[in-house]
């Protein structure tokens, strides 16, 4: 597989929605984008499947979007040849790539990325050209320990989550240096990832279902971002000891046995 032409596809939607005068955009969402992802959601309805990237900051029916930003950074070509490239460096799988405008409706950030299992979502604005290199490094990283892992999300532990996140963020870091290395790592001292490990994360590293992970890698009752920094920090304890050699498929149980956290 590879990047898909969402390009065309957009550009196909704006004139459509320019006729329309932005009457009927949903309904345009679906049809124009969504149905191109029907056997990637395995046949879920087209509103369950626009929901879905609505939630994860897909820009929304009613917005003007400007698809002229990302193809003058071109988007497109930087994430073939990146994804070309990454494919053969860590012998990953081959999986459809889409690239769509990130909503304007938030401020927090300028992209998201979702790595699913059988497919890979940029969703993006203005970027410079290495941070969207990191970005797909990031999910396509996810994909190809998802791929190595080879269980169900449902079936994924607390611990494949952290180790999972802090394998991606520690290959970006290996790439592309600490410039592009999510902001939020820095929010903790190591001590204070100990202190959260032992009380609320070690006796829930076998919890099961990546729904079930939420709370830990966000936070909410816990700390935000806590289980994004103490699994980066696992990780990095584990190649200061070690090495970072054959790390994408060197199991979660023995990452954390040669880092510095206890069981």
């Amino acid at each position: 597989m590879t990047v898909q032409p969402t390009d065309i596809w957009l550009h196909n939607f704006v004139i459509q929605q320019q006729a329309n005068g932005l009457a009927n955009g949903e309904v345009l969402q679906r049809t124009l984008l969504c149905r191109h992802l029907l056997e990637i959601f395995y046949n879920g309805s087209l509103e369950e499947i626009q929901f879905e990237l609505l939630q994860q900051g897909l820009f929304h029916s009613d917005e003007t979007i400007n698809i002229q930003n990302l193809q003058e950074q071109n988007s497109w070509e930087v994430v073939q040849k990146e994804y070309i490239k990454l494919k053969e460096t860590w012998n990953g799988p081959s999986i459809p790539i889409y690239i769509f405008p990130l909503t304007t409706k938030q401020t927090m950030t300028n992209k998201n990325g979702i790595a699913y299992p059988n497919a890979l979502f940029l969703l993006i604005d203005k970027l410079e050209r290495q941070e969207l290199q990191a970005l797909f490094a990031h999910e396509y990283h996810h994909i190809c320990r998802m791929h190595y892992l080879n269980k169900s999300l449902q079936d994924m532990t607390l611990l494949d989550s952290l180790i999972l996140e802090g394998l991606a963020e520690s290959a970006v870091k290996e790439l592309y240096g600490d410039q592009w290395l999510a902001p939020w790592l820095n929010n903790y001292t190591f001590d204070h990832m100990l202190a959260l490990w032992k009380k609320d994360f070690l006796a829930n590293i076998h919890l099961e279902g990546l729904e079930n992970h939420v709370e830990f890698l966000y936070g909410g009752r816990l700390p935000p971002w806590g289980g994004y920094c103490i699994g980066y920090a696992i990780v990095q304890s584990y190649i200061k000891n070690h090495s970072s050699q054959n790390l994408l498929i060197t199991p979660s149980q023995s990452i954390l046995v040669g880092s510095e956290f206890p069981l």
